[in-house]
């Protein structure tokens, strides 16, 4: 690349300054009228598709529900209000803008060919551009919600089909002589009514669609001049790179080996330790209790034992008050009183904690509870007398001693597997009877006098666990970091793998998959009492937990899939699409454990929204309702099910009263749980192919344009 010879000041001035910054920050300031004529119209189509949808129509319209109905009528009349105001302002900016930036020039000269031959006397088009002339010299349009019942003439029985919206009639609109010929001829096409959904929709497509040209014209326009300013960019990164305290900064975190040997720390990093340590020493003071006899009154619990002085083998660890209200932690007793730290001051043994973890091998070896029980020993013993050896080597003495290569097995409720295999950094293997009567024979060998409590405690363990599937993680570590990292580990593989599970969609199935003693498995205990009867029923709320079995047949045809949710159970290194899918699954898979259907149906939405949402800001039925029937419908037919499905979901969830729900509503709800597995199925094999959401809401959305209803 040639180097152009400009100092640092130059090179940013010359970034700032060139045509392809421009171009940028031109677009980018396009892109505010764009979103306010979208946002707008999102809104309008999104109310318009709920009065649209026949449940939710007529419930607006029911004589009980008057006034929602009422609210919902004005919010539409307020939404096409905005919705022509913004197709306006954004017609307007968007001319203005070409005529100034690009005047005399051939874009120009496509933009205006362009809106000659399929916008100017197009009639959709004609008709909101003017609507929003009628609103302003006529006032707003007479819409009217309606509902309209078709009998089914060729049919025996009194079916028929319910159809609901809102429209607005054209002989009051063909009132007012102020509409272009195109206007005027769209409105007589509608018939007698106009529909607000259909004209909104159609508006809004061709508007869409004409702007998505647009941007790609004026970026070949300025491809010259993007092209200039990454080679100015590449010079400024080439010739001065960040100085290397920014360059820390700016760099990902990486995991960059220390010059220190194992279970030993850099002589800086030691003499930091030390210091820090030493200084927290000093800071340990005596602390004066209030006398703990001071109590409101003598309760009546049963008291299990008593325990003194002589039965502790550590030095009791206290958080509490002392005389002046403090909050204190005390740690040593002496007989000259108890001594400790305020609470503000213990703060700074997690200081030392982090210390201690920015050296490599503690990191990944040691937990903060095992450096902070190391700390409050060191502090005892040094505060007595006993301890001569610095912080440093305490903790590396300490480390030594505990950290060894250990292996973690969390067994996982009603699972079961026929050999193991791998799921991500984890494997799901069997508590085989071979597995337990290996581990009874280790146990009783190393202690024989405790045969009979051996053998009874593993009767128990073989009731509990034996047979089930487990997550199984090794590490070298000490033993509360394997247990922490082991544990944080197989919940996430856990809810993972449950997304697999045969009831996560087939509604009403419930899934109790989970680690073992969190596994939920509800029951009722119900009563009724009258004047002389009495009755007690107990029964579990779910029809049966089977188990799920996974023989090797199976989990060869479900690999692609394991390997999939395999590379997600750790966040590290995700991409944001990749953490919104991670999200999505074990939102979805969490939501199939639940009885209630309330919670069921938010975990499933929610998982929905995780992977169809490019950010909170969007209408989020409309845009999930769509995107999902885009994304899984394969015909008209099909994609309105999915829409009608998906909202009906959003209803039921909304729905404030108790009772059950009836046949039709059950069909209705167990489809629904389908569609939004067949959905984040989808998602999670894209997960490699998409660096953001709104990357694949993009792709999703492309759908439409390829395949139109």
């Amino acid at each position: 690349m040639n180097q152009t010879g400009k100092s640092q000041g130059e090179l940013l001035n010359a970034i700032q300054a060139s045509r392809g910054m421009e171009h940028i920050n031109r677009s980018h300031h396009r892109t505010f009228s764009l979103n306010i004529f979208q946002m707008n119209a999102q809104e309008l189509i999104d109310i318009a598709n709920r009065v649209n949808d026949p449940d939710e129509g007529l419930r607006l319209m029911s004589q009980d529900n008057r006034e929602a109905g009422d609210q919902t009528h004005r919010e539409v009349t307020r939404r096409v209000h905005n919705f022509v105001a913004a197709a306006l302002t954004l017609v307007e900016h968007t001319r203005v803008f070409m005529r100034e930036q690009y005047a005399n020039t051939p874009v120009l000269a496509r933009f205006e060919q362009k809106i000659s031959a399929e916008l100017a006397n197009e009639p959709v088009v004609k008709f909101v551009q003017n609507l929003r002339n009628f609103m302003l010299h006529k006032g707003l349009p007479d819409s009217e919600m309606y509902l309209h019942f078709q009998s089914n003439p060729d049919s025996h029985t009194k079916g028929g089909e319910l159809t609901t919206g809102i429209h607005i009639r054209a002989a009051k609109l063909l009132e007012w002589d102020g509409w272009s010929p195109p206007a005027r001829a769209f409105i007589k096409g509608s018939g007698e009514f106009v529909d607000i959904r259909i004209f909104a929709k159609a508006y809004t497509d061709k508007i869409v669609a004409f702007q998505d040209w647009l941007k790609i014209e004026l970026n070949k326009v300025h491809a010259g001049d993007i092209e200039e300013l990454r080679a100015l960019q590449m010079e400024m990164g080439e010739r001065f790179p960040l100085p290397p305290s920014m360059a820390e900064l700016a760099a990902p975190p990486q995991n960059t080996a220390e010059n220190e040997d194992k279970y030993a720390f850099t002589p800086d990093r030691s003499s930091a330790l030390d210091a820090a340590a030493d200084e927290l020493l000093k800071k340990v003071r005596k602390i004066e209790l209030p006398d703990r006899r001071d109590v409101a009154f003598f309760g009546e619990r049963p008291i299990s034992g008593t325990i003194t002085d002589r039965d502790m083998v550590e030095e009791p660890l206290f958080w509490g008050f002392d005389t002046a209200g403090r909050h204190v932690f005390t740690f040593i007793y002496r007989d000259d009183g108890v001594f400790g730290l305020d609470e503000s001051i213990f703060a700074e043994i997690q200081m030392l904690v982090d210390g201690v973890l920015k050296s490599q091998w503690a990191g990944k070896a040691l937990s903060r509870s095992f450096i902070e029980k190391i700390t409050i020993k060191w502090l005892q013993s040094k505060f007595k007398g006993v301890e001569s050896q610095p912080f440093s080597k305490a903790v590396s003495t300490e480390s030594e001693e505990a950290v060894k290569p250990l292996e973690f097995w969390a067994p996982i409720a009603f699972l079961e597997v026929e050999t193991s295999f791998l799921l991500g950094p984890a494997e799901i293997a069997p508590f085989s009877k071979a597995k337990m009567d290996a581990l009874e024979a280790k146990a009783l060998a190393g202690a024989p006098a405790s045969h009979e409590n051996i053998s009874q405690l593993f009767g128990q363990m073989r009731k509990r666990m034996q047979g089930l599937a487990a997550v199984v993680y090794r590490m070298e570590a000490e033993p509360v970091r394997i247990e922490e990292e082991g544990e944080a580990l197989a919940r996430i593989a856990i809810d993972l793998l449950r997304f697999f599970s045969p009831a996560a969609a087939n509604f009403p199935a419930v899934c109790a998959n989970a680690l073992l003693g969190s596994e939920v498995t509800p029951t009722s205990n119900l009563l009724v009492l009258g004047d002389t009867s009495f009755n007690y029923s107990e029964r579990n709320l779910l029809r049966s937990v089977p188990n799920w079995q996974l023989p090797d047949g199976v989990v060869r045809q479900m690999r692609p899939a394991l390997d999939a949710i395999g590379k997600l159970v750790r966040p590290d290194g995700l991409s944001h699409f990749a953490l919104s899918i991670r999200s999505s699954v074990t939102l979805f898979g969490t939501g199939a454990t639940f009885v209630n259907l309330m919670e069921r149906l938010t975990y499933s939405l929610s998982a929905l929204e995780a992977v169809l949402l490019r950010h909170s800001a969007e209408p989020v039925e409309f845009n999930v309702a769509e995107r999902a029937s885009l994304l899984i419908g394969q015909e008209r037919v099909s994609r309105e099910d999915v829409v009608r499905k998906v909202r009906e979901a959003y209803r039921l969830r909304a729905r404030h009263d108790i009772a059950p729900l009836t046949p039709f509503e059950l069909g209705s709800v167990g489809t629904f749980f389908r569609y939004a597995h067949q959905v984040v199925c989808v998602a999670l094999a894209n997960a490699d192919t998409f660096g953001t959401v709104v990357e694949f809401v993009a792709f999703v959305e492309g759908i439409k344009l390829s395949h139109p209803a």
